[in-house]
């Protein structure tokens, strides 16, 4: 039997419908799903949803892939948080063992603190909560840019890193950290306050998401 046979009988073609658990995701794929039979992958060609119970993480995409026990990718994404939060990219990339959530291409988040963030990378560390931006990090509201943002959801506080600027909304004030890190403290969906060149302690939590 050739090889050629061979793949063609290692695929099976799901019908339209069929969720997949996965990972502790449940996923809902909108049309077919082809399972490798040797490896146990499934293609998601016209995509699907997948929903975390646990962290209140959906994803809805274009197209999916599944790798058992690893990853879940996804084209043409579009990810909703617990917390109102909405990520926008062409790529998105669900590690399992390692518990992040990378998004890449053209990416934008929104929610009820930041307006029209834009990044060339967002990790959403789903552990510990920890969102980190990374490569010239933009936002309208607050009015921010830097090359790293890092964003504790826990204590609603984020820290800005590389040639952080932020433009406070009274008067058009702007903070210059430069080479400091910049720390900004919300109080609910407010910008509270801004403070350049926090000390290490402040710092500290944020460190391992700076890398």
């Amino acid at each position: 039997m050739n090889r050629f046979l061979l793949s063609l009988l290692a695929t099976l073609t799901l019908g339209t419908g069929s969720a997949v658990s996965f990972g502790g995701l449940n996923v809902t794929p909108r049309g077919p799903q082809n399972l490798n039979l040797e490896t146990g992958a499934t293609d998601l060609p016209q995509g699907g949803t997948a929903t975390d119970a646990t962290t209140g993480l959906r994803l809805s995409a274009d197209q999916m892939q599944l790798a058992p026990g690893e990853r879940l990718s996804a084209q043409g994404a579009t990810l909703t948080t617990r917390q109102g939060g909405t990520l926008h990219a062409q790529s998105v990339t669900y590690d399992l063992k390692l518990g992040t959530v990378t998004a890449s291409g053209d990416v934008t988040y929104n929610d009820a603190r930041l307006k029209n963030l834009s990044a060339g990378r967002v990790v959403l560390h789903v552990k510990t909560g920890f969102v980190t931006a990374q490569g010239r990090v933009k936002a309208t509201a607050p009015a921010l840019s830097a090359e790293t943002l890092v964003f504790d959801t826990r204590t609603v506080q984020v820290l800005l890193s590389g040639d952080a600027r932020l433009t406070l909304p009274v008067k058009g004030q702007q903070v210059v950290a430069g080479s400091r890190p910049l720390l900004l403290t919300f109080s609910g969906n407010r910008l509270l306050r801004a403070t350049a060149g926090p000390d290490a302690a402040a710092v500290s939590r944020f460190a391992p998401y700076l890398r």
